[in-house]
């Protein structure tokens, strides 16, 4: 039986605060899925940081999972805010570096960014 590879997740950070257990980044899913328990890195233009998913929030509610579309906050572990900043991404662990998946994503979705 073939293993099971995770899903293709980018996530584009628009803001990042420290919340009680963790950073709280929010911003719009663009590709893949997402659940809590889930490792993500965090890609900025020279580095990569890990962090894992303790908590997913859409409009002030905790939620199991989003999709594409969904604005949301996500409470990442492992992380602190000085790491990390808007204009970064966030992928599934073992992600695409950023600039790769700029260049592959749907042009209605892109943004001017880093």
């Amino acid at each position: 039986m073939e293993e099971s590879q995770p899903s293709e997740f980018q996530f584009e950070i628009e803001q990042v605060f420290l919340v009680e257990g963790g950073t709280a980044i929010s911003g719009l899913v663009e590709l893949g899925r997402i659940t809590p328990g889930q490792a993500v890195d965090i890609h900025g233009l020279h580095s990569k940081r890990h962090g894992l998913i303790e908590a997913i929030v859409v409009g002030g509610d905790r939620v199991e999972g989003v999709e594409p579309g969904h604005v949301c906050t996500l409470l990442v572990t492992d992380l602190t805010a000085g790491h990390i900043g808007p204009g970064m991404l966030a992928t599934h662990a073992g992600g695409e570096r950023h600039k790769e998946l700029r260049a592959r994503m749907p042009r209605e979705h892109s943004r001017v960014g880093v």
